[in-house]
């Protein structure tokens, strides 16, 4: 009789956690960041096999023109989505500093609306700049070798639809921040899912079938069209319950959300010229080859914060309303649990890339390295430290404000500098680099930010840290 009813059971547990596991975002989020990295593995045999040299050196060069189209963003993507969920939250107003006390449970609609207009409005701006830098000046650069490669016709379509699709790539994405805004997390992240495998089939299915250049951004053009499809679709459904103003007030929005976009998008100009600055000075004094392993190190280091993070970025719409409502102490029960399985996931990863990443590089054979062991240990304590403040940071931008840019932006200064004169003054070597970050941010930010960010939702550091909050955190 045990025998019998046992299977039933185990079917049922099975399919309990499946379900649980479909309606996961941790899931979700971490399957489309795993895709999209695999995704580059499994490509790059296939553009090696189907490109000539000639084609693969004007590729590289599509590559490096629309870099920029994420930089054209300049913080607009997090600002809205926060302004969004401060709507979601009951919000009666958005401010350019600060957050207004919603009236109630229920989101403004009327809000919701202004915003969806703006947002659009926005992102329709940010493609026509991208349209007439790529336009201009990425022509241009592609036009310098282009008779170099075996049909100059073919890389000029070829050219054209990387324009078109990259054009798409940024105006697609609105809908789907405003739906992360909505706190629909999880459909968010189903949907890129789903456009990630559809680049990819598209994108391989061309490249064997000989569309050469072309395939890649005709597998982005396609992926796009659907995934604006989708996720406005999503917006306008979540919507209709309310009808839409018959007047809007498109540019006063944009006007308020600009002073803190403008303030993210600094801080991250500031972070990426520091890492372009420190690739600079290890290429030209240390070379390719040790700029390799601290490359490769930081990359390792990098996906491991990645899928690390994911813990608490899939909260940070909830939160946004829960600081809408100045619901300090939901506040506290939701990120509690998050940043300690962020923390659990970054440090079990770490511990396996130390354990085994340098052997199982060995036993590839493929000669490439780490950093040395110790200095490879202290690289880690340096990315946890950037993490958790990236986590605190983004705590205290739920409140409308950049306190931390200034801060920020003079420590990566300062890193540069100390990482300069280690690297002349020193036989540090690469250790410059991992040292330089960790002097320059341990002054200031690595210590205040965490204790500041606790105080803007009423409790110390030390309190919320080590006394778990009461009440129930949520579900995966």
């Amino acid at each position: 009789m045990f025998a019998r009813w046992s299977l039933p059971s185990s079917h049922r547990q099975w399919s309990a956690l499946l379900k649980r596991l479909y309606g996961s975002t941790i899931v979700w989020s971490w399957f489309f960041n795993g895709f999209r990295l695999a995704t580059g593995l499994l490509l790059l045999p296939l553009v090696l096999l189907k490109l000539s040299a000639e084609e693969l050196g004007i590729y590289y060069i599509f590559l490096s023109q629309v870099a920029l189209a994420p930089v054209i963003d300049f913080g607009f993507s997090p600002t809205i989505q926060r302004f969004v969920s401060y709507a979601m939250g009951g919000a009666e107003t958005i401010q350019a500093h600060g957050v207004s006390k919603g009236t109630g449970a229920s989101p403004n609609y009327g809000l919701l609306w202004q915003l969806f207009f703006s947002t659009r409005a926005l992102y329709q701006v940010m493609s026509l700049i991208v349209l007439v830098i790529l336009g201009t000046w990425g022509t241009y650069i592609v036009e310098l070798r282009i008779h170099d490669t075996p049909s100059p016709v073919v890389t000029r379509v070829a050219w054209l639809i990387t324009v078109i699709a990259t054009i798409l790539n940024v105006y697609s994405s609105w809908a789907a921040v405003f739906l992360r805004g909505m706190n629909e997390v999880l459909t968010s992240a189903r949907i890129m899912v789903m456009i990630a495998v559809l680049r990819f089939v598209l994108a391989a299915g061309l490249l064997l079938a000989g569309a050469g250049l072309m395939s890649l951004p005709l597998g982005d053009l396609v992926g796009s069209l659907i995934q604006q499809a989708i996720a406005r679709r999503t917006c306008l459904q979540r919507l209709r319950s309310q009808p839409a103003p018959t007047k809007t007030h498109v540019w006063q929005n944009l006007r308020i959300i600009w002073p803190n976009s403008w303030r993210l998008g600094l801080l991250s100009l500031a972070a990426y010229m520091t890492v372009n600055a420190n690739t600079l000075i290890c290429l030209s004094v240390l070379g390719l080859a040790a700029n390799a392993r601290y490359g490769l190190s930081n990359q390792l280091l990098g996906v491991i914060v990645g899928m690390a993070s994911v813990w608490t970025q899939v909260k940070w719409p909830l939160i946004g309303q829960q600081r809408a409502r100045h619901d300090y102490a939901a506040i506290q029960r939701t990120l509690w649990p998050r940043m300690w399985l962020q923390y659990a996931t970054f440090f079990a990863m770490a511990a396996m890339l130390l354990l085994c990443g340098p052997p199982l590089l060995q036993w590839f054979g493929s000669g490439k390295q780490l950093l040395p062991l110790p200095w490879l240990a202290l690289l880690v304590l340096v990315s946890f430290l950037e993490m958790q403040i990236s986590v605190w940071g983004t705590l205290i931008s739920t409140e409308n404000r950049i306190p931390f840019l200034w801060p920020a932006v003079v420590g990566n200064l300062a890193s540069f500098l100390i990482s300069l004169t280690l690297i002349h003054t020193t036989s540090l070597g690469l250790g410059a680099f991992v040292l330089a970050p960790l002097l320059a941010h341990s002054v200031f930010n690595n210590w205040y930010w965490p204790h500041y960010a606790a105080r803007g939702i009423q409790t110390s550091w030390v309190r919320f840290m080590f006394l778990r909050p009461k009440g129930n955190g949520g579900s995966l």
